[in-house]
């Protein structure tokens, strides 16, 4: 882009969240909002004025949806389209807005996702699980996605005239894609199917919002605050974008192909290049982050001259314009930056830490930023201030003043009155769009979790929204730890309220003379703060294989690094270990899976040393490894019947994986709590992968059956990530870099509870898999459960630790690999069973059975 986006103008009429917006026709612009309205609004081409349309109502709640119905021989005007909490879709005639010309019934639950072709179909989404084609008012095709809400719906182009090609995204993290024979599309009797044509997978959280960015790439918006682009024929991702901090609930093309557009949770509108149309993955950076006065950016729509247009939380619409000509003038420029400089934004919600003695002063202003949208907080005066850079005008802009941080105190100026009482906040929580917001009240001083639980009380809400209230007001209150866990310091602190849970190594640690006298308690076990690496190896064999291979390569290794090879030991010096990673990938795309085994041997050993990681996960040698491991065929296969990987490429695949879980296990030393500072490309990747490689298991892509080393591996590698997750979950400094960090517990949680689950529990089971492999899975489990949905207080009422329970019950339960009838319920008691046969196993180790057993005491 050569112009960055300035202000345009607000849109002030609305008396409640504005949930969507659309842009069907030059000058026109259509909203959707929470006070039971649809609203049109006329935009000057040659200024930055805008006007007010007419008001839709009839609605007998929230609006959630709205789109443009193209002229049609039906209706020959055009409709627009609305979607509502009410359960009904209703059809306005643009100029008639007092009555719908119809309206759709069908859905039993509130509809959140509307679409509309050319041809006069209509496409809805329902939190129901069910997507709906009508034509006019008569429901032709149902599309199922049982147990998961429909979020976005879109059409798509099709080849084959005698086709309706379509895609959903949804709450399970799936987007599906749909090929419906026209000759099915009988309104008589609507077709109806839950089996998706192919599914396309790696978000780790909802799929929010679809939109087609050419005819055959699709863009995908998720809770797990990344975009991604898919190659719609092959069914792979070919570019991911990280920059949002938050959830992303809206993605946007230019109607011209130059630029895309996102939204989310983080209070930003960020504007992305388009990226290559190329297979393999591209990492795409933000070209512009547009900071806004409110909360949540709940949509984005682009006109058709390539204006933004954001629906916002506070019941406006901000517009925003790269042609100076529809910019706001200087004035109204100012006042929006006084608008966002007045602006209070939590601590915890910033990627920096705010630790008092860290805070520069206004100097660091005088550093231009290292990227767009960088953020930093300085100290001016008594207070702290946060500051974005901007790259197109290349100076810092002030977004807001910072609360919640050490420097705050609980008798300072920024206390609000609410009901006679002063409070440091007063939240207002919107837990259920069918219910209307409430106000929390929140003093620093209090313990969260108690506040929450009287929350639930005094609203006669359910106990299950114990543990997001509490989160809740953790996160928005910037909280890293809470009163009563003050007194209660430890190694290893709650990952979300910071305060002290359990004492790691307190009752295994080396050296301790304490008997134990009972099973180890869940405290004991979970999280597990140690890594594991795969290291040993027989470097005289290693060197016989690749001596005998290195004869007929085509890219032989040189005797120097075969030197290199035989002198391999833990004192080898870093010049001499880096020489030979480097040797090892220039020749690995010359040797086949028959005989690269023993190279990825050596690399899984050689990135202990440091750099090495960093060589052997740049972009070019990663492919290699994929592509020689045939990795990469498995990871980019849409078929669910692909044929498994040849004998020699398991092989490989060992190698890598166990060159995986020695990263996370080394790299993880070499963070830094700078959320800035470099993050090692492995953690990257591999953070990444673990979404794709969970697949490759469910799907039963890649078999461990009897390959015990192969178990061992995943087991370790799982164990790692879980450990990973924790820690940085715990700190939260690398969630706003690394968004996907977000969904790794519950990914992790997945992982572990569907390999345990193949394990089986039959009496062969104990001596199936090699007895580390359920140690480590266990392990992994137990670690990501307590990252997931943390202990409570000590103090806490029993209610509580059974709220606690009962969500990490449904946790494991939803993780459960059954059928999709199957409930988390259900889910839950099929692995109960899992967790029984290993605690009562009297041939498996004692140290599985009482983890096992420890496990238990978590969850019961």
């Amino acid at each position: 882009m050569s112009t960055g986006f300035k202000f345009r103008s607000e849109l002030s009429a609305h008396s409640g969240d504005v949930r969507s917006i659309c842009c069907p026709q030059p000058g026109l612009l259509l909203s959707a909002s929470r006070d039971f309205t649809v609203r049109s609004w006329n935009l000057d081409a040659n200024t930055s004025q805008v006007s007010e349309g007419k008001v839709y109502s009839n609605h007998t709640n929230y609006v959630s949806a709205v789109t443009y119905l193209p002229p049609s021989s039906l209706s020959p005007q055009g409709l627009i389209l609305t979607a509502s909490n009410d359960r009904i879709i209703r059809a306005f005639n643009e100029v008639d807005c007092n009555e719908p010309v119809f309206v759709l019934h069908g859905h039993t639950e509130p509809v959140c996702a509307l679409a509309a072709n050319d041809e006069g179909l209509v496409f809805s989404g329902s939190w129901d699980s069910t997507a709906k084609i009508w034509n006019h008012d008569l429901c032709l095709a149902t599309l199922r996605r049982p147990g998961a809400t429909i979020w976005s719906v879109i059409f798509l182009p099709s080849t084959h005239p005698d086709e309706l090609y379509v895609a959903t995204g949804s709450s399970d993290s799936v987007i599906a894609l749909w090929r419906i024979q026209r000759t099915d599309l009988n309104h008589q009797h609507p077709y109806e199917t839950d089996k998706p044509t192919k599914t396309l997978l790696g978000h780790m959280g909802c799929v929010r919002s679809l939109a087609l960015l050419d005819p055959s790439r699709l863009l995908s918006a998720s809770n797990d605050g990344s975009l991604r682009c898919w190659d719609l024929s092959a069914g792979v991702c070919t570019a991911e974008f990280y920059g949002h901090t938050n959830f992303v609930y809206s993605v946007a093309v230019d109607p011209r192909g130059a630029f895309i557009v996102s939204s989310g949770e983080d209070r930003t509108v960020r504007v992305w290049p388009v990226p290559k149309p190329a297979l393999g993955c591209q990492q795409i950076e933000c070209e512009q982050t547009i900071s806004l006065p409110c909360q949540t950016a709940w949509c984005v729509a682009v006109t058709a001259d390539g204006d933004i247009a954001v629906g916002c939380s506070d019941k406006k619409i901000r517009l925003f314009s790269q042609n100076p000509t529809r910019q706001a003038p200087p004035d109204r420029l100012q006042a929006y930056e006084n608008e966002l400089a007045h602006c209070e934004l939590s601590a915890e919600t910033l990627p920096e830490s705010l630790a008092n003695e860290r805070v520069p002063g206004i100097e660091a202003l005088l550093v231009p930023g290292k990227k767009d949208g960088h953020v930093s907080v300085i100290r001016e005066d008594s207070k702290l201030v946060c500051y974005q850079w901007s790259a197109n005008e290349d100076r810092w802009l002030k977004v807001g003043d910072v609360v919640g941080s050490a420097a705050d105190s609980a008798t300072g100026s920024n206390r609000t009155l609410f009901e006679g009482r002063e409070y440091d906040f007063v939240f207002t929580v919107d837990f259920d769009e069918s219910m209307p917001p409430v106000k929390l009240p929140y003093n620093k001083t209090d313990d969260p979790w108690l506040v929450a639980q009287n929350f639930l009380y005094r609203h006669n809400l359910p106990q299950d929204y114990l543990d997001t209230v509490a989160k809740y007001i953790i996160k928005n209150a910037g909280l890293t730890e809470t009163p009563n866990q003050k007194q209660q310091q430890s190694t290893v602190s709650d990952p979300f309220t910071g305060g002290g849970r359990y004492v790691p190594g307190s009752t295994m640690e080396s050296g301790s003379t304490r008997e134990r006298t009972q099973l180890p308690g869940p405290g004991d076990l979970f999280p597990a703060t140690d890594y594991i690496t795969l290291e040993s190896t027989n470097v005289s064999l290693l060197l016989r294989k690749l001596t005998s291979f290195n004869e007929t390569a085509t890219t032989p290794l040189s005797n120097r690094a075969l030197e290199l090879v035989s002198a391999l030991d833990p004192r080898m010096s870093n010049s001499d270990a880096m020489e030979l990673t480097k040797a090892v990938l220039d020749v690995l795309p010359g040797w086949k899976a028959e005989t690269a085994f023993p190279l990825f041997d050596l690399l899984r050993c050689l990135v202990r040393w440091p750099g090495v990681s960093a060589v052997v996960f740049e972009p070019a040698s990663w492919s290699n490894i994929l592509q020689v491991s045939d990795l990469q065929n498995l990871l980019d296969s849409s078929d669910l019947q692909v044929p498994p990987p040849t004998p020699e490429a398991s092989n490989c695949i060992l190698f890598v994986l166990r060159l995986l879980a020695n990263c996370i296990a080394i790299d993880s030393s070499t963070i830094s709590s700078d959320a800035y500072s470099s993050i090692p490309t492995s953690i990257v990747t591999i953070v990444r992968l673990a979404s794709r490689l969970a697949n490759l298991l469910q799907f039963k892509k890649i078999d461990f059956s009897g390959k015990k080393h192969h178990q061992v591996a995943m087991a370790t590698l799982l164990h790692n990530l879980s450990v990973f997750a924790h820690f940085q979950c715990k700190s939260g400094h690398l969630l706003s870099v690394l968004p996907a960090l977000r969904g790794l517990p519950g990914l992790c949680t997945r992982m572990a509870t569907g390999l345990l689950s193949v394990v089986g529990t039959d009496p062969g089971a104990v001596s199936r898999v090699p007895p580390e492999v359920v140690w480590r899975l266990l392990t992994a489990l137990g670690t990501a459960i307590v990252t997931s949905v943390p202990d409570p207080a000590m103090e806490d009422s029993e209610k509580i630790l059974l709220a606690t329970k009962s969500q990490r019950i449904r946790l494991i339960g939803s993780a459960v690999p059954l059928g999709p009838l199957d409930d988390e319920l259900a889910g839950w008691g099929h692995f109960r069973q899992v967790l029984l046969f290993w605690a009562q196993a009297t041939a498996a180790p004692i140290k599985n059975r009482e983890c096992a057993s420890s496990l238990l005491q978590l969850l019961e």
